[in-house]
């Protein structure tokens, strides 16, 4: 949480002159820190979906290590796996912003929204786990070793990950 908080400094110290007095408005500044958490959450989405995408090379390489190893028949296990990270990343990069307008009837309070970046930020470690077993599944394959157990462990873990990211949309519903 004071992660979040010192971040939201971090913003509101780059505001202009403008932005500051504004301010001074009954009920803007919880607006202005609303729309602050908001584009925080999505920077971080999208930091979570790039990290994912990233593997796309690792799969290249697998299929690519596969295929000099005579091992093309083990590939439609890679198809899948791409399939799940594609589901991942877009929904990382599609997910709702838990938005609400200055004229909207149903408002999401500040510590709601708080609620939803923490929850997205407690991802990365899963993000970071689902990357490091790309590389592992990548060294196997290029070792011409079995990447059965690696690739099954890679699919159970983006599944977890959808999963997870499916309780997010809880989260939003309790707004």
């Amino acid at each position: 949480m004071t992660d979040l908080n010192s971040k939201l400094e971090t913003i509101k110290s780059n505001e202009n002159f403008l932005e500051k007095i504004a301010r001074y408005i009954p009920g803007y500044d919880g607006y202005v820190n609303r729309d602050n958490a908001r584009e925080l959450d999505i920077m971080l989405r999208n930091t979570l979906a790039d990290k994912l995408d990233q593997n796309q090379t690792r799969l290249k390489n697998i299929v690519l290590n596969l295929s000099r190893s005579g091992k093309l028949f083990e590939t439609e296990g890679i198809n899948r796996l791409d399939k799940k990270l594609q589901q991942c990343v877009a929904k990382f990069r599609s997910a709702a912003r838990g938005y609400s307008g200055a004229f909207d009837v149903v408002k999401v309070k500040e510590d709601k929204l708080n609620k939803l970046y923490e929850f997205d930020s407690s991802l990365l470690s899963v993000v970071d786990s689902i990357t490091h077993g790309f590389s592992e599944l990548e060294s196997a394959s290029a070792g011409g070793g079995d990447i059965g157990g690696k690739s099954s462990a890679v699919s159970a873990s983006l599944d977890e990950l959808l999963r997870l990211f499916d309780d997010r949309e809880n989260i939003l519903k309790e707004i």
